[in-house]
C-alpha cells in the first residue's frame, strides 16, 4: 500500500509557514528605529517651550530662557530609571561636541522630587558638566509619563522634537540637521 503523503505536506506547509512568521519578524526588528528617532506626540511640538525655571542640582540657578539663542535637550531624569542612566554616556557625547561651539546643551530636569539629591550625586560622580535644574513644575507642564523623556527645543524657544526613550548623540544631531535645514537655527 501506498502512502498518501498527507503527513508529508503538513509538515510542509508546517515548516512554510514557520519560515514566514520568522521572516516577517526579522524584518520588523531590522526596520525598527531606536528609540531617540522615534518622536513622541505632543502638544507642545511646534509651539513656545515651557518654561524651566529653579535652584540648579549643583548650585545657582537655572531657567531655560538663559540657553535661548542655542539649542537645549531638555532631559528629564531620575536615577532610579534604568534607561536613563544607559543614556548617559551618549547625553556627555552629546555635550562634548557641543560644548566648544556653543550651538547646544542639555538641561536634566529633575523627574522626582524625592530623588533630587540621588540626581545631584549620580551626574556629579558621572561629570556631567551641564546645568540640572529641580522644578516640579516642568514634569507637568511638558506632560512627562515615562522616563527617559526629552524635548528638543531650538534656539528661538520651540519645541521642536518630542523624543522618547534613550537617546543618542549621533541621532540628536541629525535631529538639529534637520530643525536647521527647516529654519529653527543653526546647527
Amino acid at each position: 500500500m501506498r502512502p498518501t503523503g498527507r503527513p508529508r505536506r503538513t509538515v510542509l506547509w508546517v515548516v512554510v509557514g514557520t519560515a514566514v512568521v520568522v521572516a516577517a519578524l526579522i524584518a520588523v526588528v531590522a526596520s525598527a528605529q531606536p528609540s531617540s528617532e522615534v518622536e513622541g506626540k505632543s502638544p507642545l511640538l511646534g509651539g513656545p517651550a515651557p518654561a524651566i525655571s529653579g535652584p540648579g542640582l549643583g548650585g545657582g540657578h537655572y531657567s531655560l530662557a538663559q540657553f535661548r539663542g542655542r539649542w537645549v535637550l531638555v532631559n528629564f531624569m531620575a536615577t532610579w530609571c534604568e534607561d536613563c542612566q544607559q543614556e548617559m554616556p551618549q547625553l556627555m557625547e552629546f555635550a562634548k561636541q557641543h560644548a566648544r561651539a556653543g550651538d547646544a546643551t542639555v538641561l536634566t530636569v529633575a523627574d522626582d522630587p524625592s530623588d533630587v539629591g540621588q540626581l545631584r550625586r549620580y551626574l556629579a560622580a558621572e561629570g556631567a558638566g551641564w546645568p540640572a535644574v529641580d522644578d516640579p513644575v516642568a514634569t507637568v507642564s511638558y506632560g512627562i509619563q515615562g522616563l527617559p523623556s526629552s524635548f528638543l527645543v531650538a534656539p528661538d524657544g520651540t519645541v521642536f522634537a518630542y523624543l522618547i526613550g534613550e537617546v543618542r548623540a549621533s541621532e540628536l544631531d541629525s535631529w538639529l540637521q534637520q530643525g536647521a535645514a527647516k529654519g529653527f537655527g543653526a546647527a
